[in-house]
């Protein structure tokens, strides 16, 4: 099974959930396990990872996706585009609102995992909100959703409704990283074996 881990928003294919994940996934041989990064400018990122999925599946992979915050929002757009199934971490559903509401659009901003610059322009905003539409056709089947009360970027309660027609795993408290996560690996892997 090959499983692709989608990092959040201004952040690496090493932050502490793909770790994690390497550490915990290396002890199962069955498992080939990725960890990318995509673009911090959003208008770039969904074709760039549309190409990584495109070449796992010219390779005969179907692979399960794991996203966190941003990257649980690309992971819906990845699953609705290829039926794909996908494991959701306080995912962030609406980024181009969040985006607004934090202030961003024509700010300067690095990644400090890598270091890079980017300006958030107004068209890849724009982009970001247009793709939301596609929200609204995830695969309720492919879909598993981990949110914790305690997230202090997204308000877990948007997502808890969102996603009200499938089962959500919600934990109190918390934070936006998702503590213990190494606790739900199991059960991540039970969804994605699951036909």
């Amino acid at each position: 099974m090959k499983i692709i881990y989608i990092h959040g928003f201004l952040s690496s294919s090493n932050a502490q959930k793909a770790q994690i994940l390497r550490r915990e996934l290396k002890k199962i041989k069955e498992i080939d396990f990725q960890s990318v990064d995509y673009p911090d400018d959003l208008e770039y990122s969904v074709d760039y990872l549309c190409k990584t999925i495109e070449s796992e599946i010219e390779k005969g992979e179907r692979p399960c996706l794991i996203g966190s915050s941003l990257g649980g929002f690309l992971s819906i757009i990845l699953s609705v585009r290829y039926d794909l199934k996908i494991a959701l971490i306080n995912p962030c559903l609406y980024p181009s609102s969040w985006i607004k509401k934090m202030g961003y659009i024509g700010k300067s901003l690095t990644n400090f995992y890598t270091g890079e610059s980017f300006v958030v322009r107004p068209e890849a905003v724009d982009y970001v909100e247009s793709l939301e539409k596609e929200l609204l056709r995830y695969r309720k089947d492919k879909t598993m959703v981990l949110l914790q009360s305690g997230d202090e970027v997204l308000d877990y309660r948007y997502a808890l409704n969102f996603f009200k027609d499938i089962p959500v795993d919600v934990e109190s408290g918390g934070s936006h990283r998702y503590d213990n996560f190494e606790s739900k690996i199991d059960n991540i892997l039970k969804f994605f074996e699951k036909k």
